[in-house]
Formats: C-alpha cells, structure tokens, sequence
C-alpha cells in the first residue's frame, strides 16, 4: 500500500468526511440497537414521577461490584452521551484499566 503521508487528514474533519458519516450510519444502522423516541420519552416521563422517587429512595443497601463497575469508568460512560465530548481519565493502573 502507498499512501501520501501528506493526505492524511487529521481527526476533526476526517469525521465530516461523507466516506466516514456513510460508515457511522451503517454501523449505527447494522449494529446498535436504536430505541425509538417515543421510548425514551416514555422512560424518562417515569423517572421523573413520584413512584420512581420513592423506589429510588426506598433501598435499604446497595452493593457495587468494583470487578464490574467504578466511579472513574462510570464518569467515562455518563460523558460519552454528550455530543462533541471525549472522554479522558488520568490516573493510576486501577480502574482505568478497563
């Protein structure tokens, strides 16, 4: 393979590209599992309601498993739903790991 060292496009606008936006609607198509909109309303209208609050708030106790779950990669996966954001952790070997 030859390729122009100089051709190459950084990151920002090589996702504005039409060739890489036709590759993120076909894998979005072919391999996410969308939820339609009205579900997402629907789900958010319940967490938003006052049984939602007490059933929140009713748990006696709540085990986290640190083998599948910390508050650095939790950060990671909340920031990854807004748009134009990059996740980055800085830190040790441990939970950044994953």
């Amino acid at each position: 393979m030859n390729e122009d060292t100089e051709a190459i496009k950084p990151c920002y606008p090589l996702f504005r590209d039409d060739d890489y936006q036709q590759v993120l609607s076909r894998k979005r198509r072919e391999q996410e599992e969308g939820v339609d909109a009205a579900k997402i309303d629907e789900t958010f209208e319940w967490t938003t309601t006052e049984e939602y609050q007490q059933l929140n708030f009713s748990r006696e106790a709540l085990t986290v498993d640190p083998g599948k779950a910390c508050q650095p990669l939790g950060a990671v996966l909340c920031s990854l739903g807004f748009e134009k954001t990059l996740p980055y952790v800085h830190g040790s070997q441990g939970c950044v790991a994953y």
